[in-house]
């Protein structure tokens, strides 16, 4: 079967169905999904680095579970964007981005 390998932290990954790799800019998120396969939710930062190759492999890797959990998650971040004061800080960052625009329109 059509497949894509990864290598992460020393360990191979085969997964043989869709990966979905999400930017979250205004969250500051990376997101990369592999179907159970592969999991990594992390603060955006330049020194992530995935390299997928498409090949035919014999079987896909081990599925994440609770006894194999090799998912990379920066529960700091989770923890920092799920609190109330980083909506604010992004509401009034929106706020003061189309108070901006609507200055130099002239409408307000």
């Amino acid at each position: 079967m059509k497949g894509l390998i990864t290598k992460r932290n020393g360990r191979d990954y085969r997964i043989p169905c869709a990966v979905v790799l999400c930017i979250a800019a205004p969250r500051d998120g990376f997101i990369l999904e592999g179907g159970g396969y592969i999991h990594s939710r992390q603060k955006l930062e330049e020194n992530i680095e995935y390299e997928f190759e498409l090949v035919e492999i014999d079987r896909p890797s081990e599925m994440l579970s609770q006894d194999n959990d090799f998912s990379e998650v920066d529960f700091e971040h989770e923890k920092l964007i799920e609190g109330d004061d980083y909506q604010l800080r992004q509401d009034m960052q929106e706020f003061r981005r189309l108070e901006a625009i609507l200055k130099e329109e002239g409408t307000i």
